[in-house]
């Protein structure tokens, strides 16, 4: 398996609140974690590590009321989008954000 698939199968498993993602909110900043999609534009080796430019969408979660009783309206989504910078340690296979 190529580095890329590993990097996105790692990704996946970062918690939510562990991802810069927040500044690419527009609304509550709340984001629904089965939304999260990763594309990888570039990636660049080195000994120690590995540099990948990314781009990471996802849905926004906009709490509201349910004003017709139907409580199955009372959370809509918005689509985000974000993209980062993010460095994969091969030793550690920790992953920073810059």
């Amino acid at each position: 398996m190529c580095h890329t698939e590993l990097f996105k199968q790692a990704f996946k498993l970062i918690p939510i609140g562990d991802l810069p993602l927040s500044d690419c909110c527009q609304h509550s900043g709340d984001i629904d974690a089965t939304s999260i999609e990763v594309t990888v534009f570039s990636s660049v080796e080195t000994k120690q590590k590995i540099q990948f430019k990314i781009g990471v969408f996802f849905r926004e979660v906009l709490a509201g009321c349910a004003c017709s009783d139907d409580p199955s309206q009372a959370v809509a989504y918005e689509n985000g989008y974000c993209e980062l910078a993010a460095e994969l340690d091969k030793t550690t296979a920790f992953i920073s954000f810059s």
